[in-house]
């Protein structure tokens, strides 16, 4: 408090964005690779963990620190004071502003969409999909720099295990609901990794179509302008291994099969 101002200047000059920044770039600074992995600055996105946070029920906690008893906890709390929070925490940040049409971002709403839904009636979604076991590779290589970060005993195979059980009910359900109709298809726009990856703003004004409007060239122009001064591996390469896991992949396959045939997402080479 109080609300971010509206007018362009006085916003540049919060000094709450200086604060922001030195402590999202803590933790990098204590994990050398996490910039390589995911990039945290007081001026850029934020996922919508860090408002749902304050209600004391978010992935932020378990995704930074090791503590067994919070886990279990928290597969069998309500999300529901996490998602009212969160949207408390919106209604602040927009009280000087006008219009606002939010565009937000995390893959934990996959495993709350009735909950998300039901607090946001009017929401739109957009699901990207993946090979789940590069995801998971990849989320827990995240998960356990992060942890570094924090803490001196990082699992890789306990990390890899949350996330398997996590994904594998998140995506069995998201897959019911497509096919028995609980998730309205006019309200859900699909995208495949790999097609992003190929043509980002492709992808995106394909969204914005979906959306019933259209991306303004000089926002698409913008966003190439973006993409082309921050290249891939600007701060290193992120390596990450499926073995490290410790998972069977023809177990994780099956486990998947029928997220993956539903949605046509394509298997991709593990890296080992």
């Amino acid at each position: 408090m109080p609300p971010p101002s509206p007018d362009p200047d006085d916003f540049a000059a919060d000094p709450r964005i200086p604060l922001a920044d030195r402590e999202l770039r803590l933790p990098g600074q204590v994990a050398g690779e996490l910039d390589a992995i995911h990039v945290y600055r007081g001026r850029m996105h934020k996922e919508c963990l860090s408002a749902m946070s304050f209600a004391f029920r978010s992935e932020e906690f378990t995704a930074r620190y090791h503590v067994p008893s919070y886990v279990e906890w928290y597969k069998r709390c309500d999300l529901r004071p996490a998602y009212d929070m969160h949207r408390l925490v919106l209604q602040v940040l927009q009280r000087r502003s006008r219009n606002v049409h939010w565009v937000l971002k995390s893959p934990v709403h996959v495993s709350a969409l009735p909950t998300l839904l039901a607090v946001y009636p009017d929401a739109r979604l957009a699901i990207t999909h993946r090979d789940p076991l590069t995801v998971l590779a990849s989320l827990t290589s995240l998960v356990a720099t992060l942890r570094w970060a924090h803490s001196d005993r990082v699992d890789f195979a306990e990390i890899g295990r949350y996330h398997d059980d996590l994904w594998t009910t998140a995506l069995e359900d998201l897959t019911t609901a497509a096919t028995d109709g609980t998730l309205d298809p006019a309200r859900v726009h699909h995208v495949h990794y790999a097609d992003f990856v190929q043509d980002q703003v492709g992808v995106i004004e394909e969204l914005y179509r979906a959306l019933g409007t259209s991306l303004a060239p000089e926002t698409a122009d913008a966003m190439r302008a973006y993409l082309a001064g921050r290249p891939k591996d600007q701060h290193g390469k992120h390596e990450y291994s499926f073995a490290d896991l410790a998972l069977d992949p023809v177990v994780e396959r099956q486990r998947f099969a029928r997220y993956q045939r539903h949605f046509c997402v394509p298997e991709e080479l593990i890296v080992s």
